[in-house]
């Protein structure tokens, strides 16, 4: 048996509102399906954000629809829903205009595919009652020699903000050959229980802190072996490059030099500098860029003279913005973004962060 394990493919996802990164999620995807036809899986799981939104776009719909035909007769699918593609107020989600198997809404659900196990349950927020569904599974688990768990749920060990994770890992059952999850988008893989715990990650770049695991791990899906030794694949997807790029003003012209790609990169560029002349810098950039990537956004680092002197007595967050930063507007986001994380608020102040990013606030 060969499993395919995809995840967080965000299909209708239009990133910097440009129809070329809509497309690029679609031929991400596409090229997943591609590469796991060419492996010969048995099996596609789908650990959750199939799509991006529980309405997407038709695109998004007829884009699926195309894959399905491909691979009828070729692979069976399962799937659980993710946060995004959850429906409000008890709706139906996307994925029934297909009649693809949905696993596990609002409890745990298993099915038997030539002896082998397959259960999940779909994204939920309800804790205590998430945690005493997945403790079903272990008893039934132990009538098969593997199984696969499947989940899109946040476990602290890789997501530690209060909050943001729904499980630990002392709440994970044990029993489980492969635990194929979904929600985190870098890819995770290591030892769990009796078997092989993985967050399989996006398909593409959903967001700019991902760019960093994106070059060392890459981006793609998980081909499991349910041979006699159970094993683990790792399988690449040909993806737009994104890159985060930090030079001094006076070596802006190196910029070129990270443009040579067959697919148009993106470029996060902070120049950092004194006394910089930002309109001068902008204007170069883009005759040094245009037409060699497909998109950039660029942000400025002071560099000052003097040290900033913290003053001692009650601290005035704003006025040590204002004077490190020495600008209104990046001294508003960062007290802004300051109150945020104090209260825990990590995704208000990651939205926050990218609408400033993308020229929305």
């Amino acid at each position: 048996m060969r499993i395919a394990h995809i995840s967080d493919t965000h299909l209708g996802y239009r990133q910097y509102n440009l129809d070329e990164r809509e497309n690029d999620f679609y031929e991400a995807f596409n090229e997943a399906i591609d590469k796991a036809l060419e492996e010969r899986a048995d099996i596609l799981i789908h650990s959750g954000d199939l799509f991006d939104s529980p309405l997407p776009p038709i695109k998004a719909l007829y884009t699926l629809k195309n894959v399905l035909n491909r691979i009828e007769g070729k692979m069976k699918i399962f799937t659980v829903l993710g946060d995004h593609d959850t429906p409000k107020r008890r709706g139906m989600p996307p994925h029934t205009l297909f009649d693809i198997p949905i696993l596990g809404i609002g409890k745990l659900e298993w099915v038997e595919v030539d002896g082998i196990l397959i259960a999940g349950i779909s994204n939920l927020r309800l804790g205590d009652y998430l945690k005493k569904e997945l403790s079903k599974f272990d008893a039934v688990a132990e009538k098969y020699r593997n199984s696969v768990l499947i989940a899109h749920q946040a476990i602290e060990k890789h997501l530690p903000f209060e909050g943001a994770y729904e499980l630990k890992e002392d709440d994970l059952p044990r029993r489980a050959s492969y635990y194929a999850f979904g929600h985190l988008h870098s890819r995770i893989l290591e030892r769990f229980g009796e078997g092989w715990f993985a967050y399989s990650g996006s398909t593409e770049i959903v967001r700019k802190d991902e760019i960093s695991a994106y070059r060392k791990k890459g981006k793609g899906f998980y081909l499991v072996d349910l041979d006699d030794e159970l094993t683990v694949h790792t399988i690449d997807l040909d993806i737009r490059p994104q890159m985060e790029v930090e030079v001094g003003v006076e070596e802006i012209e190196n910029l070129v030099e990270y443009t040579n790609y067959l697919k148009k990169p993106i470029f996060h560029i902070t120049i950092k500098g004194e006394s910089i002349n930002r309109q001068h810098v902008i204007e170069r950039i883009e005759e040094l860029l245009r037409g060699n990537v497909l998109s950039y956004r660029c942000s400025f680092r002071e560099i000052y003279g003097k040290k900033v002197e913290i003053p001692k007595g009650p601290i005035n967050l704003k006025a040590i913005f204002d004077e490190y930063l020495g600008d209104k507007r990046l001294s508003e986001l960062a007290l802004e973004l300051y109150e945020l994380l104090a209260d825990g608020n990590v995704s208000d102040a990651i939205d926050m962060a990218e609408r400033f990013m993308e020229g929305e606030e």
